[in-house]
C-alpha cells in the first residue's frame, strides 16, 4: 500500500537514519518499503504518460510532446526519490529533469535532451502561435528519446535495487 501522505517526509532515508534507535527495525523496514513502493509507482506513471503519448496522432502534437515530456519527467523523479531520497511538487521541480546521479548511463546525453523536450513542452502547453516545426525534437525523435530514456531508467533502477514492472 502506497500512503499518499509519505512523501511529504522530503528525505526518508534521513528520516530512517534519525529514528534509528527510535524505531525498530520493522518499522523502518516499512519506511523504506514506502519509499520503494513510491520510487516503482513513479516509473510506473512515467509509463502511462508513454503509452497515452505514443497514442496520439501526430495532428496532436502539442498533447504527444507533452505527455512524452512528462513521462520522462515522472522517470526523473522515481530516479530523484529511490537514488537521492528528494521529492517535491513545487513548479521549481521541474528546472530537475536533467539532475540524474552522476553514474546514470550517459549522463550529459540525456540531461541534455531532457532540457530540450522541457523547452518543447513549455512550447506545446505556453505558446498559442506555435506550429509543430517550432519543436527542437521531432515527434519521432522525442518519442524514440524518451522511450530510450525509460529503458534506461528502468534497468537503473533494477541495477540499484529496484523492482519495476511493466516497459516502455
Amino acid at each position: 500500500m502506497v500512503a499518499p501522505q509519505f512523501l511529504k517526509l522530503g528525505n526518508p532515508r534521513k528520516v530512517i537514519s534519525l529514528l534509528d534507535g527510535v524505531l525498530d527495525q520493522v518499522a523502518l523496514d516499512k519506511i523504506e518499503l514506502e519509499l520503494r513502493n513510491h520510487s516503482a509507482k513513479l516509473y510506473s506513471f512515467s509509463l502511462y504518460h508513454y503509452r497515452f503519448a505514443t497514442r496520439q496522432p501526430n495532428i496532436h502534437w502539442r498533447q504527444k510532446v507533452s505527455r512524452l515530456y512528462y513521462a520522462s519527467y515522472a522517470a526523473s523523479r522515481a530516479i530523484r526519490l529511490y537514488i537521492e531520497e528528494y521529492h517535491s511538487e513545487e513548479v521549481g521541480d521541474h528546472k530537475k529533469i536533467g539532475d540524474l546521479p552522476r553514474e546514470f548511463p550517459s549522463n550529459s546525453y540525456f540531461k541534455n535532451n531532457l532540457e530540450v523536450l522541457r523547452v518543447d513542452r513549455n512550447t506545446c502547453d505556453y505558446n498559442h502561435a506555435s506550429v509543430a516545426n517550432d519543436l527542437a525534437l521531432t515527434q519521432k525523435d522525442s518519442t524514440s528519446f524518451v522511450k530510450e530514456f525509460l529503458e534506461e531508467t528502468r534497468s537503473y533502477l533494477i541495477s540499484k535495487g529496484l523492482n519495476l514492472r511493466g516497459k516502455p
